[in-house]
């Protein structure tokens, strides 16, 4: 799963890397970004500011006309599936809303997720993300960022009603397994605009793209507890341990 990640480059340097145009909005960087938070989504039209938290246009409430409603009656096998991975491991106790992940595996044929998968897929810039390990009856961070350190796109979807994302994960790589077993999917430069494109449908060409990052190119290292609350917001969160 992917329950926090951070963003910590100026709007500038998001645009530089994407090739986009400067957004008509000002956003400051973050080292923690939880699920909820409004961020800088890049769309086939540019940046958007959305929510972290994938309300379905056919979800009651999706549109702001009503309170939301469940997205699967009580007792549904789906539920379970669906709601696998919207909670990350350590997350502080706060009010949920939507699905932060959703898993590559069956995304174009799920109720929840197909529409968006082939009408608006999306790019979330981050410059690292965070998974926790079991350790002993607790929860221990680590952060995993490209070596070089630069910005990188994970692939996601969004809904256009609710302007509201989740983020696509996939089996973890080598690198990452060693603290989790899910990551999110890191897109590779060369396939983010096909990605992008809302023209492009073809399933047997974007599914693939969906797959864990090269553990070759990544770097991972264990970071302070002070990342578990997503109240803190400061480099402390990146430092190593």
């Amino acid at each position: 799963m992917c329950g926090r990640y951070s963003q910590t480059l100026d709007l500038a340097e998001v645009v530089k890397r994407f090739g986009i145009k400067p957004p008509p909005f000002n956003w400051r960087p973050s080292y923690n970004i939880p699920p909820g938070t409004q961020v800088p989504v890049v769309c086939a039209g540019g940046l958007r500011l959305m929510k972290w938290g994938f309300i379905p246009g056919w979800s009651a409430g999706a549109g702001g006309l009503g309170p939301s409603m469940p997205l699967f009656s009580a007792g549904n096998t789906l539920e379970k599936k669906f709601s696998e991975e919207t909670e990350p491991a350590t997350a502080a106790p706060q009010e949920r809303e939507g699905f932060i992940n959703a898993r590559a595996e069956g995304i174009a044929s799920r109720p929840a997720f197909r529409s968006a998968f082939y009408r608006s897929r999306c790019l979330i810039p981050a410059d690292g993300f965070f998974e926790w390990q079991s350790s002993a009856g607790a929860k221990v961070p680590y952060r995993f960022e490209l070596k070089d350190k630069s910005l990188f796109g994970m692939a996601g979807i969004y809904e256009e009603k609710s302007n509201t994302f989740a983020i696509i994960t996939a089996a973890a790589s080598a690198l990452v397994r060693t603290v989790h077993h899910r990551m999110p999917v890191l897109l590779e430069r060369r396939n983010e605009a096909l990605w992008l494109d809302p023209k492009f449908r073809d399933s047997e060409t974007l599914l693939p793209l969906l797959r864990a990052y090269d553990s070759a190119l990544m770097h991972g290292y264990r970071v302070s507890d002070v990342v578990n609350d997503p109240a803190n917001d400061s480099p402390d969160c990146l430092k190593p341990v």
